[in-house]
């Protein structure tokens, strides 16, 4: 009877870490540490972009959209609408108002006129290359917080963005995110420290 009940223990243990390998993990990075991982991710490129910045001339609506519960909560007010820009061209003129959205026609990330939902965020956007790819979007913050900073590849991924003194790199294998890297830099955009989130 014992070791039946120590077997069923196990299973649940089992289970139990078998559920939380899905839903992925952050690793903490001392400054040394740290500096072992930007050259995976390009950092000193992504750095300058950063720094570098960009000239918005036009403005877009970004429709909010929440993150699954099993996605990992990042820096500023990030939503996963921003993981990817469907089209460069869909883009909003400047100055116009969103309108009710077209249930059968809204799509993710950034969107055009017809399908923005009711209450859109205005955002700033840049279309041209950068030493990421193509577009940089800039969104305001809410509350006080400050604005994000979102570069994106030339096929419209999400390359990295800026809130403060984080920047957040995305790493994809094809359509799928493989990790994340949050890098906590000083005024001169140097690493100080981070994490990283693995996901299953």
């Amino acid at each position: 009877m014992r070791n039946r009940f120590i077997v069923i223990i196990l299973f649940c243990f089992s289970f139990y870490l078998s559920a939380e390998n899905e839903i992925g993990e952050w690793k903490e990075y001392g400054l040394k540490e740290v500096l072992g991982r930007l050259k995976f991710y390009a950092f000193a490129k992504i750095a300058q972009s950063v720094r570098t910045g960009a000239y918005f001339d036009q403005e877009l609506y970004v429709k909010e959209t929440p993150c699954a519960h099993d996605f990992p909560a990042l820096e500023g007010n990030f939503q996963c609408a921003l993981l990817k820009v469907s089209t460069f061209e869909a883009k909003l003129a400047e100055s116009s108002e969103p309108t009710t959205p077209s249930a059968t026609s809204t799509t993710n990330g950034l969107t055009p006129n017809k399908t923005i939902p009711s209450i859109p965020v205005k955002a700033k956007w840049y279309e041209g290359r950068t030493l990421a790819g193509k577009g940089v979007l800039s969104l305001p913050g809410k509350e006080g917080q400050s604005d994000l900073k979102l570069f994106y590849h030339t096929d419209g991924r999400l390359s990295h963005y800026s809130y403060e003194d984080k920047i957040v790199v995305f790493d994809w294998k094809g359509q799928e995110l493989s990790t994340i890297l949050t890098v906590k830099v000083d005024a001169k955009l140097r690493p100080l420290g981070g994490k990283e989130y693995f996901f299953p």
